[in-house]
């Protein structure tokens, strides 16, 4: 007797049914209770309107084993589905969730350290820019994109699409009419990126509107209906982040309405996704408990040492700097970085126990910019940055934290007693002598450990081992030594790190 094949674990399990009626985005159309036969775990997902009579439900199964399920409506064509079906573990990993309190894993507890792209209005193009973009961020290593649902306007904006999220009736939104086939395009977007290894960072609400296509002028209400139709469509790929606005200061909302938002959020997702929201001027009060981790814009926070971490102080989360400036030639500001810049600055943001995004902001032949529209990248930073995300993807551990956040004078990140990196800046010395930081918590270094030391040139891309191991020998309050041994000469001048791992006897 053969068996169906499992389904696999995390991977979302899609339902279609057929309704006699459409009932209004406003109201859930249909329910599924989805419940784990072994251990009783019940799961309640929310299905969607996708078009004439047709609804959908996904769900994204966490548990193995065998599984059953039925679905509820107050359309009697919608309700009292029923079957089961079992799940088995393959390749994916599960959703990408908080761990050790500052940095990420999958569910499956592998370790996830985003190095991300931006494209905001990605979704929006035509091909074969849209696929030339995937290839770029895959082809760079990215494996995190943000980009926005609704259409950006304003500046830099070349293409104005005429698929919208929703029927417009009398100059006014209709948010409990979906648009189908926008939220298809937008499903197949997140599926896309999955495909290639890229988290979806989905910016929810739009402050580039501009006023040119009104869809920043929703009511509180209105921004209820469409969230909750967003989720029930996105929530079950295990890829999706929620980012609630990027610069959601530029829209004239109050702080509780944004609040609310983000409770309602939290409460409406059954899979506990990331979620954030990015600021402009005004730092929102990342504190609150709907949000999972910081989503930060800062120009200044990573061009010396010591800033950024304050945020990881302040907030007790992960913090990820989503915009630290881009490497580009528009005369704006925050335009106009060359690729060194950007590349020490997401250096200083690692030895501060953060994260950072990269965008490209060189005008391209629309007259738009890459940050905006996507495509090929023309940057020297991102094959930078991938060597950067090989660094990290090495160390055996949740993630880099400041050992001596205190009083370190050399910024070292690291894992007590087991991997240090410091970081010697763009024009590093002729020598290096050996010396860790030590801090409060974690394992303090004994007399007698041993390390080995990696020459990182975070430029050229080249890691070379120093050759011969280091003993400690003096190990003090706040630092340990090894004084014996001769200082390590280094190519002064050039952008360098080190990478010191204890060696077990």
């Amino acid at each position: 007797m053969s068996h169906p094949q499992p389904h696999e674990l995390y991977r979302p399990l899609e339902l279609a049914f057929e309704g006699t009626a459409v009932i209004p985005a406003d109201r859930t159309p249909l329910t599924l209770r989805a419940r784990h036969v072994e251990s009783v775990v019940e799961r309640v997902v929310a299905g969607f309107w996708d078009g004439g009579t047709t609804y959908r439900v996904r769900f994204a199964p966490d548990l193995e084993g065998e599984w059953s399920y039925t679905s509820q409506s107050e359309d009697a064509a919608l309700a009292g589905h029923a079957g089961n079906f079992l799940v088995g573990r393959g390749s994916e990993r599960g959703p990408v969730r908080v761990a050790d309190r500052f940095h990420f894993a999958h569910a499956d507890g592998t370790p996830f350290r985003p190095v991300g792209g931006t494209a905001y209005n990605w979704l929006h193009q035509n091909e074969p820019l849209f696929s030339d973009t995937l290839d770029a961020l895959a082809g760079a290593r990215f494996n995190k994109l943000r980009f926005m649902v609704f259409p950006q306007g304003g500046g830099y904006i070349e293409h104005i699409p005429t698929l919208m999220p929703f029927e417009n009736a009398d100059g006014h939104w209709d948010v409990t009419r979906p648009v189908p086939a926008f939220f298809q395009r937008l499903d197949r977007a997140v599926e896309l990126l999955g495909e290639r290894g890229i988290q979806a960072d989905v910016l929810i609400y739009n402050a580039y509107d501009r006023g040119q296509f009104g869809l920043d002028a929703l009511t509180e209400q209105e921004d209820a209906v469409y969230l909750r139709y967003l989720v029930a469509r996105l929530a079950a790929y295990p890829h999706v982040w929620w980012s609630l606005c990027n610069e959601f200061d530029q829209l004239e909302r109050p702080a509780d309405r944004w609040d609310r938002t983000g409770a309602l959020l939290a409460q409406i997702d059954p899979y506990d996704h990331l979620r954030s929201i990015h600021n402009w001027i005004e730092l929102y009060d990342n504190n609150q408990p709907w949000v999972t981790h910081a989503s930060i814009q800062n120009g200044a926070a990573t061009t010396e040492f010591g800033r950024a971490n304050l945020y990881r102080d302040v907030y007790g989360k992960p913090v990820v700097l989503d915009e630290i400036k881009y490497e580009g030639d528009i005369p704006e500001r925050w335009g106009h970085l060359d690729a060194p810049q950007l590349v020490h600055q997401f250096w200083i943001t690692t030895v501060a126990g953060c994260y950072a995004s990269h965008g490209e902001s060189f005008v391209t032949s629309s007259g738009s910019l890459h940050m905006v529209e996507g495509g090929a990248l023309r940057g020297e930073s991102p094959a930078r940055l991938a060597f950067l995300r090989g660094i990290l993807d090495d160390i055996d551990g949740a993630g880099l934290d400041p050992i001596d956040k205190w009083d370190d004078p050399r910024y070292v990140a690291g894992i007590p007693r087991r991997v240090y990196l410091q970081y010697l800046g763009r024009s590093a010395p002729a020598t290096w002598s050996f010396r860790l930081p030590i801090g409060v918590p974690g394992e303090r270094p004994q007399p007698g450990d041993r390390f080995q030391v990696d020459v990182i040139d975070t430029w050229n891309m080249t890691v070379t081992p120093v050759g011969r191991l280091f003993i400690l020998d003096d190990v003090q309050r706040n630092d340990a030594f090894d004084r014996s041994a001769a200082p390590v000469e280094l190519p002064a001048g050039e952008a360098l790190a080190l990478r010191i791992t204890r060696v077990e006897d």
